[in-house]
């Protein structure tokens, strides 16, 4: 009988532990179903409200083909108008900073680097955190980044890098220069290169800055007085890709495919050199959006920048503008054909970590005394 009866009991808990497994099995699954419902109550709202505010006015880099289609899929996708303005950061970051000094309130997003946001934005509260304006999944979540999150400003809150890649950044005009000539640095020292390279003014900001830090860094102030002594020609990216093109100079530092895409698809003798054997440094290329303190459309401003951080998004921004994304979900192999070579597909985070100059702490260490050196030498 007490066996019967501890039978029973046996086979009620175990009824009641199942019952009960499926309960919370049932409360879990409403739980991530309201989770989920959640965010998607929260994006079709901030999408009507956009919608409401009609559009959103945004900063990109110059580049025609990145503007037509940003607006296409604006408005075609969730009918805003995009207005943008076409123009490097320093340019876009100083003209912020003196609207918002002034209470004039215009632009809603702006593609720019830790080297805008740090030094003039952030200073006079013109910028807000990113990550309070995200909402997809998709793009919260770290594992669709390479790296996971990485944030370039000291506090981890303004200036999200979308993208890493490494450049091409030495180019040569094939009627003059053979590619095998220079594999190295020190090649560029070469008597035969006296007043034939040309430079990307690093005073000048930009990828010059960039590149100029990296050797800064890598070949040293001596170094530097050498490549100097060949009378190099100093000059924004436009016009030494010009000169090169038209063989006036034979060899380029700063200037990159971004720059030299008019020439390459017409078919004129500019090429890059393949990775020097000193490697190069990591960018983030014109930086990624970067949240506008005050607004006029902040509700279009979060579509903006979710989609933009999406994976269409980000596959759009890689293919238009050729700055290779972090989004693991995102082709990038093809772009090493124009000179740029994606993080992800060739180094470790860990790497990046180490060979990134743009970052706040990096850009101390590194690009402003190597612009400190600079005017020195050319001042």
């Amino acid at each position: 009988m007490k066996k019967l009866k501890s039978g029973i009991i046996t086979q009620t808990v175990s009824a009641l532990s199942l019952i009960s497994l499926a309960l919370l099995l049932v409360v879990g699954s409403g739980s991530l179903a309201l989770a989920k419902k959640g965010w998607q109550a929260e994006w079709e709202r901030v999408k009507a409200a956009a919608r409401k505010e009609g559009k959103v006015v945004v900063n990109i880099p110059p580049n025609p083909k990145l503007r037509k289609d940003l607006e296409k899929v604006m408005k075609e996708k969730f009918g805003l108008k995009l207005e943008l303005l076409l123009a490097r950061g320093s340019k876009s970051s100083r003209r912020i900073a003196a609207e918002h000094k002034a209470g004039v309130h215009y632009f809603d997003v702006a593609i720019l680097s830790p080297a805008q946001v740090v030094p003039r934005l952030r200073p006079i509260g013109a910028v807000l955190p990113l990550w309070p304006h995200l909402i997809l999944p998709e793009v919260k979540d770290p594992k669709k980044w390479w790296g996971g999150h990485i944030f370039m400003d000291g506090g981890k809150k303004y200036n999200y890098a979308s993208a890493a890649y490494m450049l091409d950044n030495v180019w040569y005009n094939t009627n003059l220069v053979k590619e095998h000539e220079v594999t190295s640095w020190d090649d560029l020292l070469k008597p035969k290169f006296k007043g034939k390279i040309g430079l990307f003014d690093p005073r000048m900001g930009g990828a010059g800055r960039g590149i100029f830090g990296f050797i800064w860094e890598a070949k040293g102030e001596e170094y530097i007085k050498k490549l100097a002594a060949q009378k190099i020609v100093l000059g924004d990216r436009r016009p030494l890709a010009d000169q090169l093109a038209k063989g006036k100079l034979h060899i380029t530092i700063g200037p990159t495919y971004y720059t030299f895409r008019r020439f390459h698809k017409v078919g004129l003798p500019v090429a890059s050199f393949p990775k020097l054997k000193e490697g190069s440094y990591v960018s983030i290329g014109n930086g990624g959006p970067v949240m506008i303190a005050n607004a006029p459309h902040p509700n279009a401003a979060k579509v903006f920048v979710n989609w933009l951080l999406s994976r269409e998004g980000q596959d759009l921004y890689t293919r238009a503008h050729v700055q290779a994304t972090r989004r693991l979900d995102v082709d990038t192999k093809w772009t090493i054909k124009f000179g740029v070579r994606a993080a992800k597909d060739y180094i470790t985070p860990k790497d990046f970590l180490t060979r990134e100059n743009q970052s706040e702490k990096r850009n101390k260490s590194i690009r402003l005394p190597a612009l400190k050196f600079a005017k020195k030498l050319w001042d």
